[in-house]
């Protein structure tokens, strides 16, 4: 059913409630408002189409993305399928469960730089999930705390974070985002108690605009993940095998425009926290190619000239070519935004604990903490990644 129809019928069903409650039109001269219908109230469809293009529903159930509505790690209604990427964003040890929803017949277009151009009715969903321990991770061992929406509408992209209950039986629509406090297990040791942080819409914005080139002056809301380079990996689709995700994409229509060559598709390398391990194995190029990566994921979507940090002057895309841009990456760069305190360069080649970068990403404290918003605890892998790529670096920077 197309939405014109379920539109006309939500009408048709209010114009007979109110002529029913006026007699059918005679009697009383007072005419009664018909009801308000509500889109998240629709049951057509196994997904609830007219409300992800219309409305902002109170509860995350109502949309209908899941099988199961208190379990939004499996089972994607419609056309949903679930994806992950070669490094994630670090969200305080959090698992993540990431699904994209495009509209049957509807093709997302490829890209080799930025996000897919995704067609209107698209939904992107990300859920986060703390493990007791991240040792054992997975629906059973983990406590939902929220799920993230982008849902490309007629205006562009909408950001809706729902928030679940303590008990985790349904997710409620949080526009000022939420905060509360978590501990887990990592490694051993216990990290927290921490203020675990779901960003409100105006903070989503934060992290997502994106200005048409480094001369605009007006910024579009664009994902973050979706990216060639990030998801151009192996995935397990259960019954189908294990597949190349882009490949698998186009197999079944989501996406068009994928070049014929997998090969020529740019890609970030992998890293998980288990990697961390063996940095030591690792090459100088091979290590640089890691953090690379990881800056990418983390960083780049404001630290480049088109993101919200543009005025910083550091620009740390996966593709920009380090050798002949250093300085963009940070070396021998002095803080722009930021005072740097007793450090005096983004990177000091060769010295992580001199660097500003590396402070930054090791830091808690607001104000001096990179990324701003998305954590509260120190990605201690991650930190280290950094740290053995800039002690790598050779050269020094002249101080006044």
């Amino acid at each position: 059913m197309n939405r014109k129809t379920l539109i006309a019928r939500a009408w048709l069903i209010a114009t007979l409630v109110s002529l029913a409650a006026c007699g059918g039109g005679s009697g009383d001269s007072a005419e009664t408002p018909p009801p308000q219908v509500s889109a998240c109230d629709n049951t057509d469809g196994a997904i609830n189409s007219l409300a992800l293009e219309t409305e902002n529903c109170d509860s995350l159930a109502s949309y209908r993305l899941f099988q199961d509505p208190a379990n939004p790690t499996t089972a994607a209604n419609g056309t949903g399928l679930p994806y992950d990427l070669n490094t994630p964003l670090f969200t305080d040890y959090a698992s993540k469960y990431r699904f994209v929803f495009v509209p049957e017949g509807k093709q997302a277009a490829y890209t080799e730089n930025e996000s897919f151009d995704f067609p209107v009715g698209t939904v992107i969903a990300k859920t986060f999930a703390l493990p007791d321990d991240t040792a054992f991770r997975g629906f059973e061992n983990e406590t939902l705390i929220e799920t993230r929406l982008l849902i490309r509408r007629d205006t562009g992209w909408t950001a809706l974070p729902y928030v679940w209950n303590s008990e985790g039986t349904r997710a409620t629509l949080a526009i000022a985002g939420q905060s509360s406090q978590r501990q887990l297990i990592h490694n051993g040791n216990t990290l927290g108690p921490f203020t675990y942080n779901v960003p409100d819409t105006n903070q989503c914005k934060q992290c997502h605009q994106l200005k048409e080139d480094s001369t605009s002056s007006i910024s579009r809301f664009e994902p973050i993940g979706p990216k060639a380079r990030h998801l151009n990996r192996d995935f397990d689709y259960g019954t189908e095998g294990v597949r190349n995700q882009l490949v698998y994409w186009q197999e079944v229509g989501i996406l068009s425009g994928l070049p014929s060559d997998i090969s020529s598709v740019p890609q970030t390398p992998a890293y998980q926290d288990t990697d961390m391990q063996n940095l030591d194995s690792k090459s100088v190029a091979e290590i640089q190619d890691l953090a690379k990566g990881y800056l990418d994921i983390n960083c780049a979507h404001c630290h480049r000239p088109e993101g919200g940090a543009s005025n910083t002057g550091l620009n740390l895309e996966y593709w920009r070519d380090f050798e002949a841009n250093q300085f963009a990456h940070g070396v021998c760069k002095r803080p722009v935004a930021y005072g740097g305190g007793a450090l005096s360069f983004d990177i000091d080649p060769g010295n992580s604990q001199e660097s500003i970068i590396h402070y930054r990403i090791s830091s808690t404290q607001p104000g001096d903490r990179m990324p701003e918003i998305g954590r509260a605890l120190v990605h201690n892998e991650g930190v280290t990644l950094i740290a053995a790529w800039i002690d790598n670096m050779t050269g020094s920077c002249t101080t006044p």
